[in-house]
């Protein structure tokens, strides 16, 4: 693809190009001008739309956790679960990792660099929170619509949204593992709060 592509479409390329040499060799490992070359780009055009190499790993780490976070909602608005989403979600999510690992391959990355670049624990921490608040708003309509007892929303988003954190950051023999905590954690959670409205509810339907 040439430098004349539209701009959205090159902003991508980069991002792409950066994603796969950053996985297969590291980012300390990786140079701009082989980000460039890999992109079809020179350069000079990478730089003109991050000023950084480290600007490109924020960027990939904040595509990556918009598209995870988008699934959840997007699961729990389309299966209308109500607070069961919390834990249910997950497997979607999960799914979609061990489908393409690169996501947790650049995380960890993301991680490792966010004790020597500022802007890189900035944007982890940004992340962590927009995660926490996604995780908020699922919780308080189940407690508004009477599936949850009155509980201190925030503290379970935050719990849940570092449990995110360590999983994306922790290896295990079978990646299932990973997904399989955060639901396990997510359903005691949900089994401690649901209220007998909702239990009752479940049982009719489960019944019919």
């Amino acid at each position: 693809m040439t430098e004349h592509a539209p701009k959205d479409q090159r902003r991508i390329q980069i991002l792409e190009a950066a994603g796969k040499l950053f996985a297969s060799q590291g980012y300390e490992k990786t140079s701009v001008d082989e980000i460039a070359k890999e992109a079809g780009l020179s350069k000079g055009a990478v730089y003109w739309y991050f000023s950084s190499k480290e600007q490109i790993l924020i960027g990939l780490a904040e595509q990556f956790e918009h598209q995870s976070q988008d699934a959840v909602v997007d699961m729990a608005a389309m299966e209308q679960l109500g607070p069961e989403a919390l834990y249910l979600s997950h497997r979607l999510l999960y799914e979609h990792k061990l489908a393409n690992p690169l996501p947790d391959l650049l995380f960890q990355q993301f991680v490792s660099m966010s004790s020597k670049y500022p802007d890189v624990a900035d944007a982890l921490d940004r992340n962590q929170q927009s995660w926490a608040g996604i995780i908020e708003g699922l919780t308080n309509n189940a407690v508004e619509v009477g599936y949850f007892k009155p509980t201190d929303t925030r503290m379970i988003a935050e719990v849940i949204s570092a449990l995110y954190r360590g999983t994306c950051t922790t290896r295990y023999d079978d990646p299932r593992r990973a997904y399989e905590i955060i639901e396990y954690t997510c359903k005691l959670i949900y089994d401690s709060l649901v209220t007998d409205k909702r239990k009752a509810e479940l049982a009719e339907g489960a019944g019919a």
